[in-house]
């Protein structure tokens, strides 16, 4: 019985290159979640830049515009519902109230995205508002943890998107992805 490795494809190495890029242009900057720079610039780095460069390279540069646009909107949706979630206050703290707002945020989050038709989308608004409530993000801190993570995400979705356009969709005897 012979084994059959998976080959490394373009879309591999598309996806690597994305994702080191996501990171490399944090670095500079020195954004790699600094909490002692305060407000939006202490929030910001690389993780979600290449994460979404992960998700979106895995498809055609049509499919990456798509699946790029429904996680920016799932992220936009679940910081508006984290930072809406919080407006209780003090209440929050206590852990009943908490899950029931983690239930109504999924629950928002997942209804929200497919009204606009985007049931990809329904994982980040999940994510980004169950992490503020769990994490106990208050005050301005849950709206620069909710931009940083919008502005991660947009820069990530624009690499993938760029190098899914610059690079060929296939090499040699691979076929074309699509």
């Amino acid at each position: 019985m012979k084994l059959q490795l998976p080959g490394v494809g373009m879309r591999t190495i598309k996806t690597a290159v994305s994702v080191m890029l996501s990171y490399l242009i944090f670095v500079p900057f020195n954004l790699i979640y600094r909490e002692e720079l305060g407000g939006l610039l202490g929030q910001l780095g690389p993780l979600y830049a290449c994460i979404a460069c992960v998700v979106c390279m895995q498809s055609s540069l049509g499919q990456s515009f798509q699946i790029g646009l429904s996680r920016l909107l799932g992220v936009a949706v679940g910081g508006v519902l984290g930072v809406l979630a919080l407006v209780p206050g003090e209440a929050m703290r206590h852990p009943l109230v908490k899950a029931l707002a983690l239930g109504l945020v999924c629950v928002a989050g997942i209804w929200l995205c497919l009204l606009l038709n985007r049931p990809a989308a329904c994982t980040m608004a999940c994510v980004v508002p169950c992490i503020i409530l769990v994490n106990n993000l208050m005050g301005a801190e849950r709206f620069f943890y909710a931009a940083a993570r919008i502005i991660e995400t947009a820069v990530g979705v624009a690499i993938a998107l760029a190098v899914n356009a610059l690079l060929p969709d296939h090499r040699g005897g691979e076929p074309p992805e699509g």
